[in-house]
């Protein structure tokens, strides 16, 4: 029985191939709003039950400014666990940025209100 050298290397091209593959989907705000301030954070994040039970990521870095980009990730072994469950079970990588603060208006130049003048009975 021959040997065949080829299709053992052919499988290991294959796996390597498949193994880097991903797909990265980007959502960013237009402008300055879409300059990221900070690190991007992420999570993996779980579907379960063919979407029914979703997982929100835990944004707690942006201390209330809002999100100037968000980045969804799979790759082929996150495919191969949606496709072995029968998308049962979906990860994904999901990863944010969180814009520059803004400026709050009238916080420039702005006085003290004097307190009212009382007036004493006499």
């Amino acid at each position: 029985m021959a040997k065949r050298p080829g299709w053992r290397r052919a499988a290991v091209v294959l796996c390597l191939g498949f193994g880097s593959a991903c797909a990265h989907y980007r959502v960013q705000a237009p402008g300055a709003a879409g300059t990221g301030a900070t690190e991007p954070q992420g999570e993996v994040l779980w579907s379960l039950g063919w979407g029914l039970v979703q997982e929100r990521p835990r944004v707690d870095n942006c201390q209330d400014q809002a999100l100037a980009e968000v980045t969804q990730s799979t790759n082929v072994g996150f495919a191969l666990v949606s496709v072995l469950t029968l998308g049962l079970a979906m990860p994904q990588r999901v990863e944010w940025r969180c814009a520059k603060a803004q400026p709050t208006p009238g916080d420039l130049g702005a006085r003290p209100v004097p307190p009212p003048a009382t007036v004493e009975a006499p």
